[in-house]
């Protein structure tokens, strides 16, 4: 009978980190497959220039709305071995509502025009676009260790 409590009680401490594990942000999107990724840790490890980052949202993103954005929008992205992507989950902390930026247009430009350059194993990049007055910063985020969420080096 312990056995039985003790086995029911570690699947509900584990559950909450493996359904952590699949979406990051808190707006989750459909159509990917996401059976078998992990997250970036100390390294982005899935490559691809902050440049082009930027410029493909910059692409994407009506102009009008471009020029008044401001505040961050966080993306979470599956990087597969084969250099396609597929953006799961969002989290949307700007001026502008998820319909203003058009978020499904980003989630078909990054599924469709996302190819990284170097992709080892499964990964999913978590990236962070400051829009400021004048710019966009973007930051790779990685997870894991006693560091939590953090900026990853290149």
């Amino acid at each position: 009978m312990k056995k039985i409590y003790l086995v029911i009680i570690t699947i509900l401490i584990l559950h909450p980190v493996n359904s952590f594990g699949q979406n990051i942000y808190p707006e989750k999107l459909e159509g990917c497959n996401t059976k078998h990724f992990g997250l970036e840790k100390d390294t982005a490890t899935a490559k691809k220039p902050n440049t082009f980052l930027s410029e493909l949202l910059v692409k994407t993103i009506d102009k009008n709305i471009l020029d008044e954005l401001r505040g961050i929008l966080k993306i979470q992205v599956i990087a597969f071995t084969d250099g396609s992507s597929c953006m799961i989950s969002y989290e949307n902390a700007t001026n502008k509502s998820a319909e203003e930026i058009n978020i499904l247009k980003i989630k078909n430009t990054i599924d469709s025009n996302l190819v990284w350059d170097s992709v080892d194993k499964t990964v999913s990049p978590m990236i962070e676009f400051y829009f400021l007055y004048d710019k966009i910063q973007v930051k790779r985020m990685g997870f894991g260790g006693n560091k939590g969420m953090h900026e990853l080096s290149d």
